[in-house]
């Protein structure tokens, strides 16, 4: 399922509303994290499974409860998880057999054009964060 598929679920009649995600679970709550802070933003955490947290309590709320990211209904942390490994084998088939500057040369190059260019897709939140973490970016 990609973003689409998050916004038709939560904008479809009938759906349960513990099933809803994003703005749609949000309703008229207020928020603490502001998605155009990069500060804020890099409060969110992403676990092996997919699913989102973040150790300040406030954005931790607004990720779980008020905007239900880890909702199961819509799969979200399992499609976090594949958009993750497809980057990740994609990147390793480039770079098959290459030397290991080569691989370090395609991960900054997917990092800069995913922040630096703000390129941004569906899900990449968690290919950003794996990215820092194998280019040691904090």
């Amino acid at each position: 399922m990609d973003a689409w598929g998050v916004l038709w679920n939560s904008l479809k009649k009938g759906v349960k509303f513990e099933d809803t995600t994003c703005d749609a679970h949000k309703g008229n709550a207020e928020l603490t994290i502001d998605p155009f802070d990069e500060l804020s933003v890099r409060k969110i955490k992403y676990k092996a499974d997919g699913s989102i947290y973040s150790d300040d309590a406030d954005i931790n709320k607004d990720v779980m409860e008020t905007l239900n990211l880890n909702c199961q209904a819509v799969s979200l942390p399992q499609t976090r998880k594949s958009v993750l490994m497809a980057e990740k084998n994609r990147i390793a088939k480039k770079c098959n057999e290459k030397s290991q500057d080569t691989y370090i040369r395609e991960l900054k190059r997917t990092y800069e054009k995913l922040v630096q260019e703000r390129n941004l897709i569906p899900y990449c939140g968690i290919i950003i964060s794996w990215l820092e973490e194998k280019l040691k970016i904090s």
